[in-house]
């Protein structure tokens, strides 16, 4: 196992072009935004795209929907034996990729004798994403080819309402916590897999509010620390990366109506990633 001997700090501009990158069920699923109009991908959102990718590219992840062969949280907990907790939290890190990068809470029963919940820390946080600017939010009528009829009379063939972003660039923030990491046994081959995973995200989750294309991994930048504890703060490293609209553009309708200004120390230069 190649161990961190680094903090890892990774940063993504996200491109969102006439798609609802994260609806809202308490409000009609419509794309969330702040009070600020600003538009928000929660990082429950971005942590479950990761794990559908990793998923396809073969790891084993424990949060898997039934439609990716899942079965309930406690069914899949009962495939490891229970010795004690120490071993159970080993076990699991080693089998579950997402357990040992993000952490899991078993707060149900594994056929412990101690009849209590089980937690462990991942190394790897993601913050929300949120857009440089407030977004604006557009609806179109959802209409029937074929009318119902109920009660022997016939429908509207007008039946709902999709919401979609107009246009916005959205940032998400991540970092690699190597104390963490030796706790659960990430490694430095798990740090890459995560980050092959964030490089292509949006690869095969095409759907009818995301439709293929309409959002896109336009930088990926991973700053890899020669020190556990960091070179310098993440808020630092993070602050390195501005977008900044160009002169004279009011409202930002595609990314190259931004320009993004890079001040990186000359001992912390990223790795930079484009699509």
């Amino acid at each position: 196992m190649k161990t961190l001997n680094g903090r890892i700090d990774f940063l993504m501009l996200i491109s969102v072009d006439g798609a609802n990158p994260n609806g809202d069920p308490l409000c009609s699923g419509r794309p969330r935004i702040d009070t600020d109009g600003h538009g928000i991908i929660s990082d429950v959102c971005i942590k479950r795209k990761l794990r559908n990718r990793l998923s396809q590219t073969g790891e084993e992840i424990f949060i898997t929907p039934s439609s990716l062969g899942g079965d309930t949280l406690s069914a899949r907990a009962d495939q490891l034996e229970y010795i004690d907790s120490r071993q159970f939290i080993s076990g699991a890190c080693r089998k579950w990729y997402d357990v040992r990068t993000f952490g899991q809470v078993f707060a149900f029963n594994i056929r412990t004798a101690e009849h209590r919940s089980l937690g462990i820390r991942g190394p790897v946080t993601i913050q929300r994403a949120r857009s440089v600017h407030p977004v604006e939010i557009a609806e179109s009528a959802l209409t029937r080819c074929i009318n119902a009829v109920s009660a022997g009379r016939r429908n509207a063939d007008t039946f709902g309402f999709k919401s979609y972003v107009r246009y916005g660039l959205y940032v998400m923030k991540g970092s690699v916590c190597p104390f963490r990491a030796a706790e659960t046994g990430f490694d430095r081959r798990d740090a890459d897999k995560l980050k092959d995973a964030l490089y292509s995200i949006f690869t095969n989750d095409a759907s009818a509010a995301r439709p293929e294309g309409s959002m896109q991994m336009k930088r990926l930048y991973w700053w890899q620390h020669d020190a556990v504890s960091g070179r310098y703060p993440a808020y630092r490293v993070f602050e390195t990366v501005t977008p900044r609209l160009r002169e004279h553009c009011t409202q930002p309708c595609c990314f190259d109506d931004y320009i993004i200004e890079e001040s990186f120390p000359d001992k912390l230069v990223p790795e930079i990633y484009f699509t």
